[in-house]
Order: C-alpha cells, then structure tokens, then sequence
C-alpha cells in the first residue's frame, strides 16, 4: 500500500507514526538512533538519502524500498515529515559537561558556572549541523520536505537555545518548518505535561495525533 506520508528522523518519529494511526494515515518511516544521526552516518547521493555504518537504517530504509518497489525512498511521491537535526541532548552535551550557561546581551549573567554567548552557540550549531542541512535542502528538491522540530522536552537551556537557532538556520536555508511549539502549544507555559512519556524524553501518541490532525487539517499532508 502506498504511504500518504514519509516520516524520516529518529526516535522523535515515533509520537507522529502512532498519531498517523490513529488518525488512519497510512505511513513509511525510515527510522535510525539519535546517535546515528548526530554523529552523521547518512549522506545523499542518486538514491537519496542513505544511511551509513548504522545496521538500524539499513534494515529501515531497505525494507521501504522492497515494500514500494524504489531505489530513492523520496520518489515516492508523498510529503516527508523529518526530525532530522536536532537531536538536542546530543548536540549540547558537551557544554553541559563543561558547566557552560549560554545567555543573551540582555540576560543577567549566571552566579555559577562558565558562560557562552548565543553567537558562539549559532557557530556551535553550525558546525555540528552543516551536513544536516545540506542534506535537508538536498532532500527538498526532490520532495515536499516538511521539518517537524521535536518538543523541547529533557533539555537545558542551552537545548532550548540550540533548538531556536537550528529553527532559525533551517528556515534561512529556505526549509519549511512547522514548530508545533509556536503553531499548537504558543498559550501554554511551555510543552504540556500531559504529552510527556514516561521515559521521560519522548512525546506521547496523542501528541502525535494532535500535530498530525493539524498538518491534515491545513492541507500540509
């Protein structure tokens, strides 16, 4: 059967594949770890995006191409729904391990711990992300690519802020981004609890659901 959305990204995907259920929408998903893709084992090349060195994405994107009978999983035709990027516990890790605070100009300076501004926080992200990207507006010409950031959920605050940058680069590279944080949860303190897994770094199926329904309900899948 053929999907009406591709989800590519990690384990961020999973909220929005139960959601599609759910809500009866038909998905493939090309899945790898978090690790896989911060540390940067896919590339692009004739056959679109490809995992590399990552047993996890091998299987997941082989499987897709034997189910819809294609080499390049984004000739399918269908919007794609990527995470792809953030994988924010990874990426900042090493400025908590250092007890480094990222603030702004306008932001009182932390009594403890060591400080970093948000401009070298933005060539932080940058240099970690390049690839990312680039792959990201590689994918784009060749689908309908649609960045769902993952909810800010287990993160510092300099998760929060390479979260806010990343949105920014991707959306200066000419990707389009829908953060539910901003379209569907801009009334609340914050993510809701209530769409907080257990684990507790996750979002939940309804989750999921709810930004599915509204992807669907503006026409955006």
């Amino acid at each position: 059967m053929k999907p009406e959305v591709l989800l590519v990204g990690d384990s961020h995907t999973i909220a929005l594949e139960d959601g599609a259920k759910e809500l009866g929408i038909a998905t493939e998903v090309f899945r790898c770890g978090g690790a896989g893709w911060h540390d940067g084992k896919f590339g692009f090349n004739t056959d679109g995006i490809v995992p590399k060195n990552t047993p996890m994405g091998r299987r997941s994107i082989d499987g897709i191409r034997e189910r819809q009978g294609v080499t390049n999983i984004l000739t399918l035709g269908v919007p794609v729904i990527t995470t792809i990027g953030f994988h924010l516990g990874m990426l900042v890790r090493g400025l908590r391990w250092t007890g480094h605070h990222v603030v702004s100009e306008a932001e009182p300076m932390p009594e403890e711990g060591l400080v970093a501004s948000e401009a070298f926080l933005t060539a932080y992200v940058q240099h970690h992300r390049t690839q990312h990207i680039r792959v990201l507006k590689r994918m784009a010409r060749e689908a309908d690519v649609l960045v769902v950031p993952p909810p800010p959920i287990g993160i510092d605050i300099n998760g929060h802020k390479a979260r806010e940058i990343l949105i920014r680069l991707m959306r200066k590279g000419g990707l389009t981004v829908f953060d539910p944080m901003v379209e569907l949860f801009a009334d609340e303190p914050g993510f809701p609890s209530r769409f907080v897994k257990d684990d507790p770094n996750h979002a939940t199926a309804d989750y999921g659901k709810v930004v599915m329904a509204a992807l669907r309900e503006r026409q955006i899948i």
